[in-house]
């Protein structure tokens, strides 16, 4: 009998617990370092065994991918939308300082740098995803920078990337220093200061 009822279970769709350990995951990770949350812990916040999340999930490197994907896509996809909407250089550059800087997600800082800052403890799988996420990154600030330079909003010596590339250093580093927990007012001095030059 037990064995039947086994055998029934693998064949069910697992929709609503990898759903479940997914958000678990996610803000599991984003509030600690994902080295110091261990399987074990993800499948008792997520209430699951830890066969259910392998089978879900294939491996540990599979359920980071997983939780990385599900951030970029919740957090990281709203901030390409914002790049190309059709407000001026000057309130683009001034959202991304706000989000940075006051937005309440990034409170504990930003899962995506936390995972990149340690990206030598992933696996394969999550390392490709974390270049995959940067190399997007730095493609819509570069855009963002050349948009601005073609419609004279934005003119410097230094190029679109090299802009693009420092851009997306400074807001890793003001995501580190709300992480570190740093007054959200004094990250924005910070990171005003740091951007005049792009202004």
């Amino acid at each position: 009998m037990d064995k039947i009822e086994h055998t029934a279970r693998r064949g069910r769709p697992s929709t609503r617990n990898r759903e479940q350990v997914l958000e678990n995951a996610l803000h599991a990770y984003w509030q600690d370092d994902r080295a110091a949350t261990s399987v074990n812990a993800i499948c008792t916040l997520a209430g699951v065994s830890k066969p259910s999340l392998y089978r879900d999930f294939g491996s540990e490197d599979g359920l980071t991918t997983a939780v990385l994907e599900r951030y970029r896509d919740w957090v990281l996809a709203p901030l390409g939308a914002l790049l190309t909407s059709p407000t001026s250089y000057a309130d683009k550059l001034q959202a991304l300082i706000d989000f940075a800087s006051e937005d309440p997600q990034m409170a504990t800082g930003c899962l995506f740098v936390k995972m990149r800052s340690t990206r030598s403890r992933f696996g394969e799988q999550t390392q490709a995803t974390i270049a995959s996420i940067e190399t997007q990154l730095l493609h819509q600030y570069t855009q963002f920078f050349q948009a601005a330079e073609q419609s004279g909003e934005w003119a410097s010596p230094m190029s679109a990337e090299l802009a693009a590339g420092y851009l997306n250093e400074q807001l890793s580093l003001a995501a580190s220093q709300r992480a570190a927990g740093k007054a959200s007012d004094l990250v924005r001095w910070w990171l005003n200061l740091a951007l005049l030059g792009l202004r």
